[in-house]
């Protein structure tokens, strides 16, 4: 199936057939973004981006350490967090753990404003999508992000839709 590439202006191939196509579509694709960010001005700036980067992110949720984003895990579900490593209370990727130990499938990108290889192994090992280091280029970000979006969409794409069942 061919759909329309907005960056390029012209046809490509999606990689999907015309009726996985027509079920995204009708779907849409909303992404359930979390942002865990101590700085403020870098957690408003991210918000302001996301939402002049596609009209499919949504900011579900908020916060500006990982204890108070663990409270919200529950509730949020998001598809996408956003964190920093270096919070005060509890680190991103310490948050990570625990986020994934509840078994909770969100994708992760991680912002550091440190290079070093002991955070980015560490990272690597929780499975995080994407591992970016501060100052965070426009380009690499929104790359990330597309890369993101692409792996949530083919993820739904193969699950099939929770009909529910008549057996109680």
């Amino acid at each position: 199936f061919f759909g329309r590439d907005r960056k390029q202006r012209k046809w490509v191939h999606t990689g999907m057939d015309q009726s996985a196509a027509w079920r995204m579509s009708r779907r849409g694709l909303r992404v359930k973004i979390v942002i865990v960010e101590d700085e403020i001005r870098i957690r408003e700036g991210i918000i302001r981006l996301l939402g002049k980067m596609d009209s499919e992110y949504v900011i579900v949720g908020e916060a500006e350490n990982g204890i108070e984003w663990l409270q919200l895990i529950e509730t949020l579900q998001p598809d996408l967090i956003i964190t920093d490593i270096k919070m005060p209370q509890m680190d991103g990727l310490e948050m990570l753990t625990k986020v994934y130990e509840n078994q909770l499938s969100a994708k992760a990108i991680v912002l550091s404003a440190y290079s070093e290889f002991e955070y980015a192994r560490r990272a690597i090992k929780l499975g995080v999508t994407e591992y970016l280091v501060k100052p965070i280029a426009m380009n690499d970000f929104t790359t990330a992000m597309e890369h993101v979006k692409s792996q949530i969409q083919n993820e739904r794409l193969q699950k099939p839709e929770q009909l529910g069942s008549l057996e109680q």
